[in-house]
């Protein structure tokens, strides 16, 4: 019988070949260092469950990414053994309460190295019941969950933001942004991030994209001067909260990167960190980028085919990759975290 294993080791050898050949046609002798996501106990930070009634019965299905949806009991096998037991209480209380509070769904988001979860509600827009008592009740009988969001409902109860701990650095992120979804690869790419960029001693650093900041959080060193970018007004606010607590000298500005670019930075950067969403970087960010003549760029990717082209872009206005790291962060996808050091000829 073929074991989820054996589908693993089949989806990295795909994905080695696949990106092999990829990035053979920008770089035929760049080798690439593919880092394997452990399975054995789950890999998920972050799990999305939906619940339907019919007659009285509550079903609960969550998704897994060999066999698709499927109920619940199936598919908890993603999250580690701490986040089963937590999404399980979540599911248990949800099947008792659902009479008064219907519930349409649900995510679990993990903490990194804290063992802790917040839990986000999707309850109709329409709905007239509030859910503050369920959730007070779900974090004073669950110790694992430290806050719960109804969106819907603009209800937060207890603490506000995830907390994480990551290469000895406390940090945030907001339960309705984005944020690495491996619960044991996010740290390993950090740490290759960080490490990488922090190489080049940098005394200043520009971050595009830059979420919560966690990349110019751990890069770099405590004197390292930082401006961050980011679309996304929350991840902002959180970014800046990030940079006070650990004591670094950082700007974060809530604005379009494309924008931004287009009217123009200071060219003193010595490094940029660029880490677009899945589509990669616009033709305009890649060529204003290299405009800035930083000493390296650290160049992420959750795509390999945006990823490729983007070098292939850097490559025409002079920079060149001397080193490829990529995480398998999504097993059983297509996707995978890419992360390449360019420097100009």
């Amino acid at each position: 019988m073929t074991t989820r294993h054996d589908l693993y080791q089949q989806h990295l050898a795909d994905t080695r070949s696949r990106l092999g050949d990829l990035v053979a046609s920008v770089y035929p002798a760049l080798q690439i260092d593919l880092r394997p996501c452990p399975l054995d106990d789950g890999f998920r930070g972050h799990a999305r469950f939906s619940v339907a009634s019919t007659g009285g019965e509550v079903a609960v299905t969550g998704v897994d990414p060999v066999a698709g949806r499927n109920p619940w009991e199936s598919t908890l096998w993603i999250l580690p053994a701490f986040g089963q037991r937590l999404a399980e209480t979540v599911i248990r209380t949800i099947g008792r309460t659902h009479s008064r509070y219907p519930v349409r769904g649900f995510d679990v988001r993990l903490g990194y190295g804290t063992q802790r979860a917040h839990v986000v509600l999707a309850v109709d827009r329409n709905e007239p019941v509030a859910f503050r008592s369920w959730a007070e009740d779900l974090i004073e009988r669950t110790p694992g969950v430290a806050g719960v969001s109804v969106p819907s409902q603009s209800l937060t109860v207890g603490e506000p933001l995830i907390r994480h701990q990551l290469l000895g650095r406390t940090v945030l992120s907001h339960p309705l942004a984005f944020f690495q979804t491996n619960y044991w690869l996010t740290e390993p790419l950090l740490q290759h991030i960080a490490s990488a960029v922090s190489r080049e001693s940098p005394a200043s650093m520009l971050d595009l994209y830059c979420g919560v900041g966690v990349h110019s959080l751990l890069a770099g060193d405590d004197a390292t001067r930082t401006t961050g970018i980011d679309s996304d007004p929350h991840a902002i606010a959180i970014a800046r909260r990030n940079a006070d607590a650990a004591g670094r000298p950082a700007t974060y500005e809530h604005a379009s990167v494309e924008a931004r670019l287009a009217r123009g930075l200071h060219a003193d950067w010595d490094a940029v960190v660029v880490n677009p969403p899945r589509a990669g970087c616009s033709a305009g960010v890649v060529a204003s980028i290299a405009a800035l003549a930083p000493r390296c760029v650290c160049l992420i990717c959750c795509s390999a085919e945006a990823h490729v082209r983007d070098l292939q872009r850097f490559q025409t206005l002079g920079y060149e990759a001397a080193e490829y790291t990529a995480f398998d962060m999504f097993p059983f996808s297509r996707f995978v975290e890419n992360v390449a050091m360019l420097f100009p000829r």
